[in-house]
């Protein structure tokens, strides 16, 4: 009896192998680059996406769409984890141990498996508190192919910021894409807002309501090591 489990457990160990060398990956889709360009208008990511490159600051549904056709068995979803850059998912228990995730949680995890090894994204939810977004930082919106920039004078709460000159050209409760950049680091740009409003003041500026797939993509690594880009026409061309 003993020999037939152990029989049992090498066979079942046996296919298990043979079914992970003979893990079969698909191409990686293109985005939709038409919906993509409608609903960010930065320069920048717009190129990035038609060099074929992931990068930070897009919104999530690049990724859903690069991957539609990516099995159960090899991603994994809206993983909550407590931080940007943490693998850990975020769970509490309460009671009789149940588990829960708390339904507030901002930073979300994707995995993805390719050939070439794992994609990490993590993406959360905008918010200018968390953004580390504070007064004398410049707003810069993308309206009617022009680019026009404020100093910030003050937040007005996690979702609403006010600029020191009133805008209004732009008319009220127009969706916007916006960039910030920050004071102390004019390097750092932040490129997040795919549905920012304009208040009727023409000072003020509010985060609209959005769902998961238009948060922006914060960080990612590939293969173990932190990335600016992830290139899928790549990894699409080693697979091949």
């Amino acid at each position: 009896m003993r020999r037939n489990k152990y029989l049992l457990v090498i066979s079942i160990a046996l296919l298990l192998l043979i079914q992970i060398g003979c893990t079969h990956y698909p191409v990686i889709q293109e985005p939709d680059s038409q919906m993509f360009n409608q609903t960010v208008q930065s320069p920048a990511l717009q190129d990035s996406l038609r060099e074929g490159k992931l990068t930070a600051g897009m919104p999530h549904f690049v990724v859903s769409q690069l991957f539609k056709d990516w099995t159960d068995g090899i991603k994994e979803l809206k993983i909550p984890v407590a931080s940007l850059g943490s693998k850990q998912r975020l769970e509490e228990e309460e009671g009789w141990s149940r588990k829960f995730v708390d339904p507030n949680t901002k930073v979300l995890l994707d995995k993805y498996e390719t050939s070439k090894g794992k994609l990490y994204v993590w993406y959360q939810r905008p918010d200018y508190y968390t953004m580390d977004i504070s007064a004398r930082d410049t707003l810069c919106i993308f309206f009617a192919d022009t680019v026009m920039c404020s100093v910030i004078k003050n937040l007005n709460n996690s979702r609403v910021l006010t600029v020191k000159d009133s805008l209004p050209q732009i008319p009220p409760d127009t969706s916007l894409y916006a960039e910030v950049i920050y004071n102390d680091h004019p390097w750092r740009v932040i490129s997040y807002w795919y549905d920012i409003e304009i208040l009727s003041n023409a000072r003020s500026f509010k985060i609209g309501d959005t769902n998961y797939e238009i948060y922006p993509i914060e960080l990612l690594e590939f293969d173990k090591e932190p990335t600016s880009s992830f290139n899928w026409r790549e990894v699409n061309k080693d697979e091949n």
